[in-house]
């Protein structure tokens, strides 16, 4: 079963959560729209570390086509556009410290996903499934009905390598970072809750997410019943067994 779902945050002298979409009800994203290689490994000793080899996660930074079709990473295609074709040109092109932000935010999401420990790369994988988060550009860009980030709610987790996006609004790296998190796991069928701290906090629900901190999956944590996007007979849910699940067995 799936659905796309995505992250509805706007932050206006701190951080809110609501839905904004008169298209589809079951397209979300971070910031109702307007209009519609460094490689990272998880942290600790990747030559003795057994790895989570099921799925790994693409962090592409360098700007990427992408066009409208059933959502699949090797494909470059993704569900829950708007538009025929588009294109999110590189994440920060312009920032002369880009450099430290692309690994700041490789860094963080390498170490939330490190208690796994799943494969984090800034470069295509060659084989296997992997899901990928495109960073860059406005919803404009790539057709997205959210301004700020969005991905597919797959619930039972049929589609593989998904696409998820995040835009290029330069407000924290956290904030990118835990939107990341939270991408992956709408893609795995989590969906939101009302823990500010959890990673799904936020995502299609009215929980106000911290961002000033890393967010923590709830294992487990009761799905908020009132969320505009839900999976059917799945509360509470265990954000950890899910992604682990996904990427090691």
């Amino acid at each position: 079963m799936q659905r796309t779902l995505a992250l509805a945050v706007v932050l206006l002298g701190g951080c809110g959560a609501q839905l904004s979409n008169g298209l589809d009800p079951s397209i979300g994203g971070v910031d109702p729209a307007t209009d519609a290689g460094i490689d990272a490994v998880p942290v600790g000793d990747a030559a003795t570390s057994p790895r989570c080899a099921s799925l790994s996660v693409y962090l592409n930074f360098e700007g990427q086509k992408l066009t409208r079709g059933p959502s699949d990473a090797t494909l470059n295609q993704a569900s829950w556009m708007q538009i025929a074709a588009g294109e999110a040109p590189p994440y920060q092109s312009g920032n002369a410290d880009r450099a430290t932000v692309l690994q700041a935010i490789t860094d963080g999401v390498t170490a939330q996903l490190s208690q796994f420990p799943v494969t984090v790369t800034t470069r295509r994988p060659t084989a296997g499934s992997y899901m990928m988060i495109v960073f860059g550009g406005t919803a404009g860009d790539v057709g997205s009905s959210f301004g700020g980030a969005v991905n597919q709610l797959d619930c039972g987790n049929g589609v593989r390598n998904d696409v998820a996006w995040i835009s290029d609004n330069g407000k924290s790296n956290q904030r990118a970072i835990n939107s990341a998190i939270g991408a992956i796991g709408f893609g795995l069928g989590l969906t939101a809750t009302l823990d500010p701290s959890d990673c799904m906090c936020g995502w299609d629900n009215t929980c106000t997410r911290d961002d000033s901190a890393a967010c923590k999956l709830g294992s487990p944590i009761a799905r908020d019943p009132k969320a505009r996007q839900l999976c059917p007979d799945l509360t509470p849910q265990d954000e950890v067994g899910a992604i682990r699940a996904a990427f090691c067995h």
